[in-house]
């Protein structure tokens, strides 16, 4: 089968690239592949004047992973546009993949959409979320649009399967988990009595680190440490002030900065446990990350995180907005540190969170005549 698909990769940094990078590599495997980039995926002011690519990588070597992978789509070139879609119209594909995750993506998706349903091109919308995590009115009015424009969607998660049934019934729709993020892990290391929490990732309102830090706090007592590794978008100082005020500045160290992937083993191999005290969310690549690594996760009971989190085997659930209820949890990793985690995030994993079944949902949905 003849698949384009459109879609950030590295040396663009962050999950979504890395989730793209992922599913290409699967999807070349079996099937004859156009990959198209972009050299501008994002305004500099939307993105808030932070770097978007991870130095880690070079262009010229992840472009020689692949036989056909461009970097050439301005998304804010309605020029680009034009040029992205004679180029799918000359490879031919049965099909055309566009991740969907934000509403910046509408403008040029719309007119993709109606170029490609004029040539015939079955389009797959694969979200790796429906709304945005931090969403309003007219953002969830623009999603609706171009959910509704398109035949086909992939979701993560059984609450955005129902959602998008909701906004198309008429759509072919298949759920399929967040596939797991596979890293070279360091050795284990020996047992220590300290049980090291990770809180990783960049560090947003929604997130709860707020929530996570008072819950360390009121163990303060116990042989616990906490790392915090990621990029501060907003929310540093008050952060910081917490920790002062609540007494752990010795329990808490603070990387305010991006962990580009060839530094994310020194985080996940020390850490013990993967904290994810998040407010609202539907899934999240950093709990794939965190079993990639084998390591287990305390996370709040949000979205579709019961889905991928077996309580008591891979991790903990918890609910959201309760430093108690954390508190509980950690406590709990505290008593059951006995427990084989990363045998058994490998036997859940291999059933349900692989990069092959997510390719074999895609090609099922190709496969689908729509009513």
């Amino acid at each position: 089968m003849k698949i384009c698909l459109i879609a950030p990769v590295p040396p663009y940094r962050g999950g979504i690239a890395k989730y793209c990078y992922s599913l290409a590599h699967e999807l070349e495997k079996r099937h004859d592949l156009l990959l198209l980039s972009y050299k501008r995926q994002y305004p500099e002011l939307l993105y808030g004047k932070k770097s978007q690519v991870d130095p880690t990588y070079r262009t010229e070597e992840i472009r020689n992973e692949f036989k056909r992978l461009t970097y050439d789509i301005d998304s804010a070139s309605i020029a680009s546009w034009l040029k992205t879609c004679r180029t799918i119209s000359a490879f031919k594909p049965d099909v055309v993949i566009l991740p969907w995750w934000v509403t910046y993506w509408a403008p040029m998706y719309a007119f993709l959409l109606f170029s490609l349903k004029k040539q015939g091109i079955k389009v797959v919308l694969l979200c790796i979320n429906i709304f945005e995590h931090e969403d309003n009115a007219i953002k969830k009015m623009v999603t609706t649009f171009i959910l509704r424009k398109v035949d086909t969607i992939i979701v993560h998660s059984g609450q955005e399967e129902i959602i998008a049934r909701s906004i198309n019934p008429r759509a072919v729709i298949a759920k399929h988990l967040l596939p797991l993020f596979s890293y070279d892990t360091e050795p284990v290391r020996k047992k220590e009595p300290t049980l090291h929490l990770l809180f990783f990732g960049f560090v947003r309102p929604y997130k709860g680190l707020d929530t996570l830090l008072r819950a360390v706090g009121s163990l303060k007592d116990r042989d616990i440490s906490l790392t915090v590794a990621g990029e501060f978008w907003d929310g540093k100082t008050e952060a910081l002030q917490l920790v002062d005020e609540l007494g752990i500045a010795g329990k808490v160290t603070v990387i305010d900065r991006f962990i580009p992937d060839d530094e994310m083993g020194t985080y996940f191999s020390s850490a013990d446990l993967v904290v994810l005290p998040y407010n609202k969310a539907i899934t999240s690549g950093v709990i794939a990350t965190a079993y990639g690594f084998g390591k287990p996760v305390l996370a709040t009971n949000v979205g579709g995180f019961h889905e991928i989190v077996a309580d008591g085997y891979t991790g903990k659930l918890v609910p959201p907005h309760d430093p108690n209820a954390l508190a509980d949890g950690i406590v709990w990793f505290l008593h059951n540190r006995h427990i084989d985690f990363a045998e058994h995030i490998t036997r859940f994993a291999a059933k349900a969170m692989s990069w092959s079944s997510l390719v074999d949902t895609i090609e099922l949905v190709t496969a689908s005549k729509h009513d």
